[in-house]
């Protein structure tokens, strides 16, 4: 076996690719709907900030860097780009900026000029928020909307009023939830406009209500995600903090109830129909949560059940894939994510044995899906390019490229090798993603 990357290395390399992929796509990409910033007291240039973002982009950097310190410098090509506006992507760029914010304010990334980057961060943060509310809302509810301009040069948006998604509203209202707490932490000179502050007062509460209502019928996928979102809000914040724990534990015990003794789990009660490889994961990553907030045995033991399922599709020179029999395996970053995120919380909660296997795991998987794959492009630092974060190196490492995960790849067993199969940005898979390793 050759280098092991033990679990802690591993945490903080991925910490630092979702940090890379975030500010890349969120902040620095320009594509979407832009704001420019004037800021005087800045040591950059050109600020130009998204207001909203598309859903699928190519990343490709428009020009050569002329100038590290501006932001304009970092434009993607708006070649073959879907103009679609989502409530999931917006949001998911939010808690994404949120957390990298955080993180870097608290110290856990060592950034030249950090305090200002953060900063922006949470001032497209704030920008991002506002516009989904203002824009992509009717009765308080998000939709997805496409983005025109007509002849005049004039930005036009016409929402999809047939694109209605309750997972998305969840979201939402964590991005808003955080939002309101990092500006609350920071005393930044930063406001949410009303309808924004609307999900944090009146929108959340109701969402519990109706997750409550209709677990029973939500299926596993939705029901787990939904709990994971509702335990970001409870985690790193006090917004309906005994209503939100109620949620969480009904969610989480009502997905208890569908796991079977073989780690199977039912897509809703009394149905025949079994939940996918990519549920498991997200079951896995959320009751492994609920245990280290709530303690109670249930998510542990049923935990440990997941684990063993997980644990069949791992073999100490390949690492985890999502099937054991194929020769030609594709996934997705979304998928990766996933991966890498029920193991990171099972090993916050797993004793004994099970951590020797799960760090074999952990670094294997890393090797592969991580560093061999080309799925992650790059390695320059966003910015300022004469500062480099210390990252292994990956087999993808285009300077014309933005340093983000692609969407696709295809691992061929007979061949022993990879191969990227889409080199797109797919903003809900990989922001997801950076969500989950942040």
């Amino acid at each position: 076996m050759d280098s092991f990357y033990d679990n802690e290395s591993v945490t903080k390399y991925l910490e630092y690719m979702a940090y890379l992929n975030t500010i890349s796509f969120c902040l620095l990409s320009g594509c979407g709907i832009t704001k420019s910033i004037m800021d005087k007291k800045s040591k950059y240039s050109d600020i130009t900030i998204n207001l909203a973002l598309y859903k699928k982009a190519t990343p490709q950097y428009q020009d050569k860097p002329a100038n590290y310190y501006s932001f304009n410098t970092y434009l993607w090509k708006d070649k073959k780009v879907k103009r679609t506006i989502s409530p999931l992507v917006q949001a998911l760029s939010i808690i994404s900026m949120n957390l990298t914010a955080r993180k870097i304010l608290d110290g856990s990334f060592s950034i030249k000029n950090g305090e200002e980057i953060a900063y922006y961060l949470a001032y497209a943060s704030v920008a991002q928020l506002n516009f989904m509310y203002d824009n992509l809302s009717r009765e308080n509810l998000l939709y997805s909307s496409k983005h025109k301009i007509d002849v005049f040069g004039k930005d036009n948006m016409e929402i999809d009023e047939m694109s209605l998604d309750l997972l998305p509203q969840y979201y939402a209202c964590e991005a808003a939830a955080l939002t309101q707490n990092l500006l609350d932490k920071t005393r930044y000179y930063l406001k949410l406009n009303p309808n924004s502050k609307k999900a944090v007062d009146y929108l959340l509460p109701d969402l519990c209500h109706i997750a409550i209502k209709d677990a029973l019928y939500t299926s596993s996928r939705t029901l787990c995600q939904i709990c994971d979102s509702l335990l970001n809000i409870y985690e790193y914040t006090d917004i309906s903090r005994a209503l939100v724990y109620n949620t969480i534990n009904i969610l989480g015990l009502e997905l208890c109830e569908r796991i079977t003794s073989k780690g199977e789990i039912l897509r809703v009660p009394d149905d025949t129909k079994i939940s996918s490889f990519f549920t498991i994961l997200m079951s896995l990553s959320t009751l492994s949560r609920l245990y280290l907030l709530c303690g109670f045995p249930n998510y542990l033991s049923n935990s440990i059940t997941l684990y063993n399922v997980l644990k069949q599709y791992w073999n100490e020179e390949e690492g985890l894939y999502l099937k054991s029999e194929d020769n030609s395996i594709e996934y997705s970053i979304k998928e990766i994510g996933g991966i890498f995120s029920s193991l990171k919380n099972f090993r916050r909660c797993a004793e004994g044995s099970y951590i020797y296997d799960l760090d074999r795991m952990i670094s294997t998987s890393f090797k592969n899906m991580i560093l061999k794959s080309g799925i992650f492009i790059n390695q320059s630092y966003p910015i300022l390019d004469d500062e480099t974060i210390n990252l292994p190196k990956t087999v993808n490492t285009s300077k014309k490229s933005p340093p983000v995960f692609l969407e696709r790849i295809e691992y061929k067993r007979s061949k022993a090798r990879f191969k990227v199969i889409d080199e797109y940005f797919h903003a809900d898979h990989s922001l997801w993603t950076s969500r989950q390793l942040l």
